[in-house]
């Protein structure tokens, strides 16, 4: 193999003897790893699912154990230490001959998926934030942004764009050219086209060839499907395990029976060298090793063709057979009302399998869920027929209760932690049936089975949320197949497998055909299609054409022809949103948007704070007054101050009415019932009261109203010197919550999906938030990943893109915040009303 020669941009990799064992685990992960990586090179890893690659990279990039432990492991050889995470590290990786943890912007990770790795709202802002991190002058940041999203082909959308209006592709792209921006020496890519539809595959490939080429950085590339990166990498990296038998270990810990305690397994290379090297090596098992072989290198017995088993039925999985099971009477399907695609009339017969395919972001998602009874259509109907729903009076998913759908249709979403709804991997694949009436015993003898065939067995007593990304994926298959549906909905099942466990899940749909089931399967996995044989159903934007009924290009290999796609039938849908954003300003003041977002928020304080001096209805007026006056200057009109503060409209009344009939009593007895007394000093305290509440109200929620997160964040570090990990932690937390808005629903899809939609709403409402409690801890820990690897919580010094602008016009509103209240509070000395804390 020819080494290429090493650029001053570059850095190698080396491991010695390194592993690492993640908090709770009983087993390493990776152990004893010896790998050296030369300065340049492009390097694809490659290896069964699970074997530990995405911990490499993660341990490439410094996401693992701390320093300190880091350290101590190398210094001593064989040592394990634990971390302050709890996990436990050996052996020690070197970056550029220096320890990955103080190697700080030398290295770029991009996650495989693209959700995890949007930290801030803005576009703009999630390239920026790795330069910033590492400090990079702020004149040299936004030069490098535009530069990063030329290379990823987003040059010209602009920075402000919020990442919720961003498709599937541009996420993924974004998150790539995030790590670009760092111009780090070594780029580690974790599938990053695993998720992607053909044209954001070829974005991703091209861009960082085309990076590669500029920079000569070093590449590590995880990806199971390597097709249309063969022609950039120049050596393959294939891992195994090796089992290892250790007395020693066995007598110390206190192991008396069963040897297979006492296995442990260790990484080792089973092969190293060029593509053409490795994939033509006929010593190599590579469908036992579970890896995918390049198009251009398989043999006969590595082609993808349709699968055919012994006990599938005579007719073709394109047809199916008998009475559609479900069918679509003029079908308008989308979200929120509004139809992204309308008439669709389609039948899904018993034994047949489907396929919905189309680009990232076209709405196959949404017309499975339609079809899956949870989500209502925009117009027209999703009908059972006869065999799926004998209660004909019925025959509308949407309209059944949750444990009838359970019984009769399972969906498998496309985020396997949306689905999880118990503490073990066995009581997962349960759930199911015990829900639909079968006993307990018969259940877990049934769960136990579909464990073993997807080899999860040995994980039965885990949480299901400490499983790899491919084994989440195959228990969330377990356990739809385990209620025994009539219709099975599989959203990308194929994802993070590797060829072994793909081609175990294309068998078992195959086998569902013999017993009349229908499946549906959304995918971007043409390969998939073929093996299914399956019907393909293509969502097709109406300014685009179709690329799956007429002989298209491979997805994998240009220069090849992929076989035309049997009985595929096109529906038309609104063009992906490739709308511009149209930005809001933060005020409807133009003045009052000119003002540093610091300054508005002290201000507010100043408006409203002093006026709990004293409760009196004279400086309550003289106050609100006097804030009218000033809005209304500035461009409010009195409905625009009413609309934008209307909860201090309707607090107001209700907190005078309580004083009005319990407050202080004095003077006149106006009315008295029981506890009730109305006397003049409780109705001069009620308008006080009322007047006060709007006084303190209306400005600070005018002054507060708009302000972007992003430039008060930025106030904060810059004016305030907060500490950036609280600042900016804010903020990700702020994008987080946006996300996890779309988890609730997702999660009550999820529930009714499998039979536990029936609870009353406040039965089922403590065990999903609970769901999404674990979602959030998950999702704030990978946001967290996602931000280290940007070079984010050191102690270094750090650069902001963004200037927090501060005015002579800011001083001013400062000044006449405070006069307000000062001139309330002496017109209220000056009229003897002055009531100090309503006295």
């Amino acid at each position: 193999m020819t080494t290429p020669a090493p650029t001053p941009h570059a850095a190698s990799i080396q491991f010695h003897d390194w592993g690492y064992r993640h908090a709770s685990r009983n087993h390493f992960a990776v152990r004893k790893l010896n790998l050296t990586i030369n300065a340049g090179e492009r390097v694809l890893l490659l290896g069964a699912s699970g074997i530990g690659k995405s911990t490499i990279l993660e341990g490439v990039a410094g996401l693992l154990g701390d320093e300190s432990a880091a350290q101590t492991a190398a210094q001593d050889t064989g040592v394990q230490v634990e971390d302050a995470d709890g996990g436990v590290t050996e052996g020690e990786i070197l970056i550029g001959g220096v320890e990955t943890h103080a190697a700080r912007g030398a290295v770029g990770l991009v996650l495989q998926d693209p959700e995890a790795q949007a930290i801030f709202q803005r576009l703009g802002d999630n390239v920026a934030f790795g330069p910033e991190n590492l400090d990079v002058p702020r004149e040299q940041i936004w030069p490098r942004v535009d530069a990063a999203l030329d290379a990823v082909g987003m040059g010209g959308l602009q920075l402000d764009r919020s990442v919720m209006h961003l498709s599937g592709g541009q996420m993924q792209r974004l998150a790539l050219a995030g790590a670009l921006a760092m111009q780090p020496r070594v780029l580690l890519l974790d599938e990053p086209t695993a998720n992607l539809d053909p044209d954001g595959v070829a974005q991703i490939v091209g861009a960082v060839g085309d990076v590669l080429t500029r920079t000569g950085a070093t590449m590590v590339l995880v990806e199971h499907r390597a097709d249309r990166w063969v022609d950039m990498i120049d050596r393959v990296v294939v891992l195994g395990l090796e089992t290892e038998h250790d007395t020693r270990q066995v007598e110390q810990r206190g192991f008396e029976e069963e040897i297979d305690r006492s296995t442990f397994r260790n990484t080792v290379v089973v092969a190293d060298g060029t593509p053409e090297a490795v994939f033509t090596d006929p010593t190599l098992d590579f469908a036992q090793l579970g890896i995918w072989v390049p198009e251009r290198f398989r043999r006969a017995e590595d082609e993808i063709t349709r699968i055919r088993t012994e006990d599938e039925p005579a007719y073709e999985p394109s047809d199916g057979t008998g009475e559609p099971v479900l069918t679509t009477d003029d079908l308008a399907i989308g979200r929120g009302g509004n139809a992204i695609a309308e008439h669709i009339d389609l039948a899904f017969r018993p034994g047949q399998i489907t396929a919905l395919v189309g680009a990232n972001g076209v709405g196959k998602s949404t017309l499975s869920l339609t079809l899956a009874g949870l989500l209502e259509p925009v117009t027209g109907r999703v009908v059972a027929g006869a065999a799926l729903a004998p209660d004909t009076q019925h025959p509308w998913p949407v309209d059944w209760t949750s444990r009838q759908l359970a019984s009769r249709i399972s969906y498998v979403f496309q985020n396997p932690e949306h689905q999880f709804a118990c503490s073990s991997v066995l009581g997962e694949v349960m759930l199911g049936p015990t829900r639909t009436g079968v006993d307990e015993s018969t259940a877990r003898e049934r769960g136990m089975e579909l464990l073993r065939r997807f080899h999860l067995d040995q994980y039965a007593q885990m949480n299901p949320y400490t499983l790899s990304g491919g084994e989440k994926r195959r228990l969330t298959v377990a356990a739809a197949l385990a209620a025994a549906p009539r219709v099975l909905i599989l959203d990308e099942p194929t994802f993070g497998q590797d060829r072994r466990t793909w081609m175990q899940i294309v068998r078992l749909i195959h086998s569902l055909r013999s017993d009349g089931v229908s499946i549906i399967v959304v995918t971007h996995d043409r390969e998939l299609v073929t093996a299914l044989g399956a019907r393909v159903v293509e969502l097709v934007p109406h300014d685009a054409r179709g690329e799956w009924a007429a002989a298209p290009q491979s997805v994998y290999e240009p220069d090849l022809q992929a076989a035309p796609a049997a009985h595929a039938t096109d529906i038309e849908v609104s063009a992906v949103n490739e709308r511009e954003d149209t930005i809001k300003p933060s005020s409807r003041s133009p003045l009052l948007a000119s003002i540093n977002p610091v300054y508005r928020l002290g201000g507010a304080f100043l408006a409203s704070l002093p006026l709990l001096l004293s409760l009196d209805w004279v400086s309550a007026s003289v106050a609100l007054g006097l804030e009218v006056l000033i809005l209304m200057a500035i461009g409010f009109t009195p409905w625009r101050i009413v609309r934008s503060t209307w909860p201090i409209f309707i607090g107001a009344p209700g907190s005078a009415l309580a004083v009005l009939l319990y407050g202080k009593s004095g003077g006149s007895t106006w009315w008295h019932w029981g506890w009730i007394t109305v006397t003049d000093r409780s109705a001069e305290l009620a308008l006080a009261t009322a007047l006060r509440i709007l006084a303190i109200g209306i400005p600070a929620i005018i002054a507060v109203l708009g302000i972007d997160a992003t430039d008060l964040a930025d106030g904060f570090s810059q004016l305030l010197h907060l500490p950036d990990r609280f600042v900016y932690g804010g903020l990700a937390g702020m994008r987080l919550f946006s996300v996890l808005q779309d988890d609730w629903a997702a999660l009550t899809a999820s529930r009714r999906s499998r039979g536990l939609g029936d609870d009353s709403k406040f039965k089922s409402f403590f065990p999903q938030a609970f769901a999404l409690l674990v979602l959030s801890i998950r999702r704030s820990t990978t946001l967290a990943v996602a931000m280290q690897a940007r070079g984010f919580g050191s102690d270094e010094p750090r650069s902001h893109a963004r200037v927090s602008v501060v005015r002579a016009r800011d001083h001013w509103f400062l000044v006449v915040c405070l006069l307000i209240p000062v001139a309330a509070l002496t017109a209220a000395l000056c009229a003897g009303t002055f009531s100090f804390f309503g006295n």
